[in-house]
């Protein structure tokens, strides 16, 4: 087992690029759906605020969620936040991180924008930052070794990437109707595997369906958490007390036959509760993870709020 502080930043590494990328995702989605309907603004960000966890702001604009999400250095929740404590964490486990990933990584961070910008450039600074993030996640992948450390980066991702897809699915409910699944399913990159699935069928119930079930698809929730389990277990390996690694992987089981043998038009009636259910439950597991492997505390107040 590699030292504790390492394990942990290799685990907010992971969360924190996972959680840019998807924030990016996020917002485009968002703004996509305010060009067909600018007529619910306000209540559409003020929607899209209380799923990000951020509160505080009254009436909200695009303006005021451009500042929140994507630039804003004071924000936790904010693109550049994101970027800037993924560079902290990869300066404290710098010893592990191939040279490759470490320039990935300052580069991105020494490249955000130092001020504030309108909608008409959101897009293009949203394309880049997920471009970055696609940049990290292949030269993790072909430069690191499988090691604990890989693992810890793994899980991760994917437990934010559940989260956050999580979140995204949700979306789809606060905005209302099936007709907002397209831009959800583009929002998460899969709308072109969703069709050719799907024959082109176009339904909620089979949009949440593949967001949520198909573990073929490496956004699906399914596919976060089968691969969250599988992270869990290769560090298990040598865990003889069986304690909180097990607790955590008995609550992502418990999750996973939840939604598996769910009814989908129940579910999808459901959307917001069991999305909710999700992200409780890979708070849960961050949190055990945190416990069971990490000596540091500093961030364990963002686990117990659901990593927000």
């Amino acid at each position: 087992m590699i030292l504790s502080r390492i394990a942990e930043s290799m685990f907010w590494i992971g969360r924190y690029v996972e959680r840019a990328e998807d924030t990016a995702r996020l917002l485009q989605t968002h703004l996509r759906l305010l060009v067909e309907d600018s007529s619910t603004e306000v209540q559409a960000s003020a929607n899209l605020l209380a799923l990000m966890s951020v509160d505080g702001v009254e009436e909200p604009t695009h303006a005021d969620l451009l500042r929140l999400l994507a630039y804003d250095r004071r924000e936790p929740s904010s693109i550049f936040s994101c970027w800037a404590a993924a560079r902290d964490n990869a300066r404290r486990a710098r010893e592990v991180i191939p040279l490759d990933l470490w320039e990935c990584i300052n580069t991105t961070w020494h490249q955000l924008p130092s001020g504030g910008f309108g909608v008409a450039r959101a897009n293009g600074f949203l394309n880049w930052a997920r471009e970055r993030s696609a940049l990290f996640t292949g030269i993790a992948r072909s430069t690191m070794v499988r090691d604990d450390g890989w693992q810890f980066l793994s899980l991760g991702r994917c437990l934010e990437q559940a989260d956050m897809t999580s979140r995204l699915v949700a979306s789809a409910s606060v905005s209302g109707g099936a007709s907002q699944w397209p831009s959800v399913l583009r929002g998460c990159g899969g709308h072109d595997a969703f069709l050719r699935t799907y024959r082109g069928v176009h339904d909620d119930v089979s949009a949440a369906q593949f967001l949520i079930l198909d573990a073929r698809f490496p956004r699906s929730i399914m596919h976060g958490l089968n691969a969250a389990a599988d992270c869990l277990a290769k560090l298990a390996v040598d865990d003889q007390t069986g304690g909180r690694a097990s607790q955590a992987r008995r609550q992502l089981g418990q999750l996973r036959a939840r939604l598996e043998f769910a009814d989908m038009h129940d579910l999808v009636d459901r959307l917001d509760e069991e999305m909710g259910a999700v992200q409780d439950v890979t708070a849960a597991v961050t949190e055990l993870v945190t416990l069971q492997y990490f000596a540091a505390e500093d961030q364990h107040a963002w686990v117990t709020e659901g990593t927000r």
